[in-house]
């Protein structure tokens, strides 16, 4: 369509161009791919260049059309002031209705009266009841054209908007409008079935089931001093309370179950998946909602967990699934086949006046048999822990979080407040402003901050409730959610009162000021969702050797200890294969069978996380900097860095590079450089898009890195400390645990004596920088006591 527009031109072929222009605004308006915000301005800005053409004389009905168009794009518009931008959707759909009257163009009259509702149901200026009995009558005037019998489409979608203005309806009975709301929806789903409209059908159970459960609710009763007629009238509320949600639940049941027809016919690639996933998120958490109601949380949590990173989920499942890591051909073939299938059997029936859904439905039930991947039941998860451990998975709703504590004997839920959510993201703002903006600030508040979230997350409480109800507990795995993902939660501090019976105190005793990590004498480790988890615990027990090292060592040779740190735990490998400064280059580790023999891999380099794009985030190798200007038409791959350089992402490993590797024999990929930790904290699906995830659906069930811009000396300290700890047979989790508690609590003296037979194994050079740089220090003092120095790293998987 844009190069359609270099022949048609605005000066020779203005009437083409508009129409065009047209067409452009509503494939960037529908656009799935991309940045939906940025979609939407362009949406707008090629609706606005088509109204330069079309005026309401010359071009009446295109006229009336584009500015529809335009109104709904003001009205799903992202970008600037919400308010202001209903009152510009109101305006272009009033304007179109000067020219679309009901006797010259009655679809379009109707079809205003419909966007015209469903403005006034979301309008924020003036009064509340009186926008929603404005958005019940518009509805009304379109349902005089848009009849079922007529246009079961468009009646469909008329009554949807119908529909949502009842459930919110402030006049009147609420109960009334709340059960005229929800036979609305019942009647919609009649024509927006399962498999004739899918996406509609997803949006009408939404709808149904948000109804059901805000008449729960209304009907909930919490008191209990009546009368007993009171008593009698109650009993009743009570118990329409809890049919309504168990409607709501059975309704949102549903309408997961289609969105996961959904996601097994996406051919357009993972990020139309994700944005699928972002898209109907919200069905997930007040799924989650409604289940705490019914007081169902193991229902909860299973929800809860398969609402995170579910396409690395899938991904992983459908590598692992079969032996090798993929499926076999004819098993992938036959699921391509369906997936075209069932492609092309659906734009057949939207051309076929009496379509018979049998077929297609036969073979979305063929695809959804032979797929890989299936949730975890509550049992699945319970199965992944022992009687020592313990899993700890947070979940954030709109209006609190919930932190579910998961043993192999129970599950025990905790809810925050409306005020400790307030809370939590009030400390996460002003933790990343600090962090993106003032990194000595940020660093000098760190221990302050920590102790802020560990009261925020009310860490103590949940704590001492496992303690009493888990007297066995040594393993803790942290599944966080959304941007708790970015926190050093195992370095957060915990004050628990002294108990020689304490489930944590066994073999870690209590002292003031100590960390989480430290209660349990098996470590903490971390995993994106249970799932995962599952799949990391299957490949590490099916990989037993860790002898073959591959390691990346200074691609750009400015990491002054880096060098001393390789040396150091190459010294603990054999055989080991390094690539040293300008000779770890992107080819150099992709081509070869090195990294795909090795048991352990470690980069000793740069990272990059991408804040604006998680997807471009990179591990930084040799030649792969450089002064502007760009030697290369494709901007795109160029990132501009603080040093005023440029960073060549083709020259870089990226996230998508790693995804292709081939790790099936690796035990641990050790990320030894910044930020390579942090994932996608402004993702509302929780898609945890960052390095790790490319390295665990790589084939890694460990993967070790940093969620911050590390020190360089105290880094390459920690690394050869945790490596001797890993190769003296402690767990990951644990080496991590032993090496960080060291690194605080070691003075220079102590390091001067630890540092002598590493020195050994070191050039003359190496052993004089070293020795330097602690000569410099007091012999009494904890140099790295700081948890900027010691907690930024943190075990995933296994």
């Amino acid at each position: 369509m844009l190069s359609n527009l270099q022949v048609f031109e605005y000066e020779a072929f203005p009437q083409d161009w508009a129409y065009i222009q047209n067409g452009l605004g509503n494939a960037y308006s529908d656009r799935i791919l991309g940045n939906r915000g940025n979609n939407l301005e362009l949406a707008i800005s090629a609706y606005k260049s088509a109204l330069l053409v079309y005026n309401p004389e010359d071009f009446p009905q295109e006229w009336v059309i584009t500015q529809m168009n335009l109104g709904n794009a003001y009205r799903k518009r992202i970008k600037g002031d919400v308010s202001e931008n209903l009152e510009l959707a109101i305006s272009a759909q009033e304007k179109a209705l000067l020219v679309g009257t009901k006797e010259a163009f009655p679809q379009y009259w109707a079809a205003i009266h419909n966007n015209l509702g469903a403005a006034y149901l979301h309008r924020i200026r003036g009064e509340k009841s009186e926008n929603l009995e404005k958005s019940i009558v518009c509805h009304e005037q379109a349902s005089q054209v848009f009849t079922r019998e007529a246009f079961p489409q468009e009646w469909a979608e008329n009554q949807m908007n119908f529909g949502n203005a009842y459930k919110s309806r402030i006049r009147g009975q609420q109960s009334e409008n709340l059960s005229k709301a929800i036979h609305i929806f019942q009647e919609i789903l009649k024509i927006f079935t399962r498999s004739a409209f899918p996406y509609y059908h997803i949006a009408t159970l939404l709808n149904l089931g948000i109804t059901y459960k805000v008449q729960g609710l209304v009907y909930k009763v919490r008191s209990s001093h009546y009368t007993p007629v009171e008593e009698a009238i109650l009993r009743w509320k009570q118990i329409t309370s809890i049919a309504s949600l168990e409607h709501a639940y059975k309704t949102f049941e549903q309408a997961l179950d289609t969105v996961e027809y959904l996601r097994g016919e996406i051919t357009s690639g993972d990020e139309a998946k994700r944005k699928l996933n972002e898209e109907w998120h919200d069905l997930y958490i007040i799924m989650v909602e409604v289940c705490l109601e019914l007081g169902r949380y193991q229902d909860a949590i299973e929800y809860a967990d398969r609402s995170k990173a579910r396409n690395l989920t899938e991904l992983i499942a459908t590598r692992d699934a079969y032996p090798g890591g993929d499926i076999p051909a004819k098993v992938r073939q036959r699921l391509q086949q369906l997936r075209q299938a069932i492609s092309e059997e659906d734009l057949r029936l939207k051309q076929d006046p009496n379509p018979d859904y049998t077929h297609i439905n036969q073979l979305r039930e063929e695809f959804q048999t032979n797929y890989p991947y299936k949730p975890l039941k509550f049992s699945d998860i319970q199965s992944l822990v022992d009687d020592e451990t313990v899993i700890l998975e947070w979940y954030v709703l709109d209006d609190k979080f919930l932190t579910f504590t998961v043993t192999n004997q129970n599950l025990n839920l905790w809810t925050s407040s409306e005020e400790d959510l307030d809370k939590l993201i009030d400390w996460t703002n002003a933790y990343l402003h600090d962090y993106r903006n003032n990194k000595t600030q940020w660093q000098n508040q760190l221990p302050q901050r920590l102790e802020q979230l560990a009261q925020i997350l009310h860490l103590d409480e949940i704590l001492q409730n496992l303690r009493e109800k888990f007297p066995n507990c040594k393993k803790l795995i942290l599944i966080p959610h959304r941007f708790l993902h970015l926190f050093p939660l195992h370095a957060l501090p915990v004050h628990l009162p002294s108990s020689p019976l304490s489930p944590l105190g066994r073999g870690a005793r209590h002292r003031e000021g100590q960390t989480l990590q430290e209660l349990f004498p098996k470590g903490v480790n971390y995993a994106p969702n249970c799932q995962v988890l599952q799949q990391a615990q299957k490949r590490i027990n099916q990989r037993p050797d860790f002898n073959q090292l591959f390691a990346i060592q200074n691609p750009t040779q400015d990491l002054q200890f880096t060098d001393i740190e390789v040396a150091a735990i190459q010294s603990l490998f054999n055989p080991h294969h390094i690539l040293e400064s300008e000779a770890a280059e992107k080819a150099a580790i992709l081509d070869g069978d090195n990294l795909k023999n090795a048991h352990c891999t470690h980069f000793s380099c740069h990272g990059y996380f991408n804040f604006e794009d998680a997807l471009k985030s990179a591990l930084i190798l040799a030649k792969s900097e450089f002064t502007p200007p760009p030697p290369s038409e494709d901007q795109s791959r160029y990132i501009p860095l603080r040093n005023g350089k440029l960073l060549d992402l083709s020259k870089c490993l990226t996230i998508e590079d790693i995804l292709r590797l081939d790790l099936s024999n690796c035990r641990l990929v050790t990320l030894s450089a910044c930020e390579t930790g942090i994932t996608d904290f402004t993702s509302t699906s929780d898609e945890y898009i960052g390095l790790p995830s490319g390295f665990i659906l790589a084939g890694s069930p460990n993967v070790v890195c940093s969620l911050w811009a590390v020190n360089d000396l105290s880094t390459a300290l920690l690394m050869i400390r945790f490596y001797q700890n890993v190769k003296q047979g402690e767990t990951v989790p644990l080496a991590l645990k032993h090496a960080q508690i060291w690194l605080r609590d070691v003075t220079v003296e102590a390091l001067q004596v630890w540092s002598k037979p590493i020195l050994a194994v070191l050039d003359s050079f190496s052993q004089e920088e070293f020795r330097s740089r602690l000569s410099k220090m007091d012999s009494r003092s904890k140099p790295f006591a700081l948890p900027y120095y010691w907690a930024g790293f943190c075990a995933i998987g296994a």
